[in-house]
């Protein structure tokens, strides 16, 4: 396996499971997507709060985490198949 992008759906599979044996593998996916939870997590507290009390404020925040979600997950998926393609390409 020297290319990710002659792989099938299958190789992918596989790819993504010995790269996520690693230590570095688990380090790389927690790097990759913490923010990205974190601010999953975030929206979705502001979302009860929105139910709760509507308030200008409060759709701001949801916002803002709906952004901060939507940038951060693109950057940590790009970075985690980086990550990824090296690891084939040195294996």
């Amino acid at each position: 396996m020297s290319s990710i992008y002659k792989l099938d759906i299958q190789g992918m599979r596989k790819a993504f499971n010995d790269f996520h044996k690693t230590l570095y593998g688990r380090t790389a996916f927690f790097v990759a997507y913490f923010i990205p939870i974190l601010s999953f997590l975030a929206m979705f507290g502001f979302m009860i709060v929105l139910f709760i009390k509507p308030e200008t404020s409060s759709y701001i925040a949801f916002y803002s985490a709906l952004g901060v979600f939507i940038v951060s997950f693109m950057i940590g998926t790009a970075y985690y198949y980086h990550e990824v393609r090296d690891f084939l390409r040195e294996k």
